[in-house]
């Protein structure tokens, strides 16, 4: 049986009140129903996909070969953040069981776990409890969490906090390191997580000492990139895998770089075949499912904040299967006019979810003021089915397309504004200029031409064609001929929609900025917000463009543009 990709939500239990703080969006791979079964838990306020699609990949490939795969976002976090509240450490270690369990289940009841920064600690407990045949921490980073761990005033005091953004804890030693290790990586300000529950921070470093000291026994594979990871592991007793990277201010992390990720993906391919060569063991510590009944619920709606509904919608576009999440405000009161949805393009490469958890948050707020927001991965992209290689903005655009026919075909809106993130905002000009649905551009720190910077691209083909290396990625040569030439100003203006710009003040005085703030000055229909941060923002500039954004597109359906007719070929305005 070929792998179908799919997506819905999980509850440990039949969804009701109270169920939504331990309610998560899973991604399912599933290749044979009598398969074993896969699950990857990913870092903490950061994507299911990431770090750099790494997650996304590793569950194609293993799918590929048969195994059943399971993705997810941790309660409170990226698309399981369904109630605008943190989540606990309690509701993470539920959502995880509940999702070790929908894998026992959809398969022949063996499991294997491999996790990221906080889902280190998730895997250690699920292996300690005897939840799962085997797993595999990929660099852990047990010395942040033992440093971390010492600081108890600091832990003190970060319990009583609430919701708090990982660029304003950094001043904060013991935590700056309890978030590196729960992130997965020390944190980089370009590519910043989202909002995290303080108090699961301080939970989770009292937790770490425990969980990993009882991984001793158990079938576990530990990848290292720290020579610290590297003894740790081999005091514990546990097989332990090396890689190598050295860090530069182009890729500071292991997974900015290709041969590290790819090594990273043969170890634990590798060792989850290893695993399950031999048959399954006969007793302790695996042990059977646990009972529950009823068994997890499966949905591909849940109730949101105010009244709101967060749906998974999926369609395809260029043979692939795309996957989705759509927010509806709650029914709109008779008389109300038609609303306006909002659509959020990443740059490149990103994804439905983004930097600092942009995407929810988008989609929280526009739900809040009547606007329906759709937020998806382009083939090749995040989660969604395809190959990053072969990414082009035609290819986008053809997927944008599709996409807002499946929201049309299913009476959410007519007209559309299209949220473009950096690079994304070239995506934004072209629907604008080819789409007469699309109504408005709404442009964050737009990067409309690549610069030229960092070192020379090294080139290989890769999967038939080639390609540069990009971000730890390979991007394909047809990315830059598509790319080449055109002029997304140009289509911006020709297009006539209304436009709103927003940049970071500290990105504002660049060449890019500049030539748009010309233009902004002579076109009365386009406007220029400036918020907090650089490229991408800080959290504070953030939560300001967030709310622009939503109120902007909420006047846009009160005051709308001329309707232009909608469908037909695409063509130029």
């Amino acid at each position: 049986m070929g792998a179908e990709l799919s997506q819905f939500f999980l509850a440990p239990h039949p969804l009701g009140s109270g169920t939504r703080d331990t309610t998560t969006c899973v991604v399912q791979h599933r290749a044979d129903p009598g398969a074993p079964t896969v699950v990857l838990v990913t870092g903490l306020g950061v994507s299911m996909s990431e770090p750099r699609y790494l997650w996304a990949i590793l569950a194609r490939e293993l799918a590929g070969q048969g195994l059943n795969v399971l993705q997810y976002d941790h309660p409170g976090q990226g698309d399981s953040s369904l109630t605008g509240r943190p989540a606990t450490l309690d509701a993470v270690r539920t959502a995880a069981r509940s999702v070790a369990e929908q894998g026992r289940r959809i398969g022949s009841g063996r499991l294997v776990i491999v996790g990221y920064g906080l889902g280190n600690l998730l895997v250690a407990e699920l292996l300690r409890a005897g939840e799962a045949e085997a797993g595999v921490l990929i660099c852990p980073a047990t010395h942040r969490w033992r440093a971390a761990a010492g600081h108890t005033a600091s832990l003190s005091a970060l319990a009583t906090r609430d919701r708090v953004a990982p660029d304003e804890l950094q001043d904060e030693t013991a935590v700056a390191l309890l978030l590196d290790a729960l992130v997965g990586e020390p944190y980089q300000p370009p590519q910043p997580a989202g909002a995290v529950g303080a108090a699961l921070l301080a939970a989770a470093a009292a937790a770490a000492g425990p969980a990993f000291a009882g991984l001793r026994g158990t079938r576990a594979l530990v990848i290292a990139a720290d020579p610290r990871d590297r003894d740790w592991a081999r005091r514990a007793g546990l097989p332990v895998r090396e890689i190598d990277h050295e860090p530069t201010s182009w890729a500071p992390t292991w997974h900015w770089s290709y041969e590290p990720r790819r090594e990273v993906l043969d170890a634990v391919t590798g060792f989850v075949h290893d695993a399950l060569a031999g048959p399954a063991p006969a007793g302790p510590p695996v042990p059977a499912a646990p009972v529950r009944t009823p068994p997890p619920a499966v949905t591909e709606s849940v109730s949101g904040p105010a009244g709101s509904r967060i749906s998974s919608l999926a369609f395809t576009s260029g043979g692939r299967r795309l996957l989705g999440v759509l927010h509806e405000p709650a029914p709109r009161p008779e008389g109300t006019p038609e609303p306006v949805c909002l659509i959020y393009e990443p740059g490149n490469p990103g994804q439905r979810v983004d930097i600092h958890e942009c995407g929810p948050a988008l989609a929280h707020a526009g739900a809040a003021r009547g606007v329906p927001v759709f937020r998806y991965d382009s083939r090749g992209m995040g989660v969604s089915d395809g190959s990053f290689t072969h990414s082009t903005w035609s290819h986008r655009l053809e997927d944008l397309t599709a996409a807002m026919a499946r929201l049309r075909a299913a009476g959410v809106a007519e007209r559309f504004v299209v949220v473009g993130n950096s690079a994304g905002a070239r995506l934004a000009a072209m629907a604008a200029h080819a789409r007469p649905e699309v109504t408005g551009a709404v442009l964050w720190g737009p990067i409309l031409s690549e610069d030229g910077e960092g070192p020379a691209p090294r080139l290989r083909r890769v999967e038939g064609t080639l390609a540069a290396e990009w971000c730890g990625l390979w991007q394909g040569v047809a990315y830059n001929r598509d790319d080449r030439g055109r002029d997304y100003l140009k289509l911006l203006r020709d297009s006539g929609v209304p436009v709103r710009v927003v940049y970071g003040d500290q990105e504002i005085d660049g060449d890019g900025p500049r030539t748009m703030l010309a233009e902004i000055a002579r076109r009365p229909s386009w406007d220029l917000s400036v918020v907090h941060g650089s490229h991408g923002f800080s959290s504070r500039g953030l939560a300001e463009a967030v709310r622009l954004t939503a109120d902007w597109a909420a006047a846009a359906a009160r005051h709308p543009v001329p309707d232009a007719p909608v469908g037909g070929t695409v063509h130029d305005r």
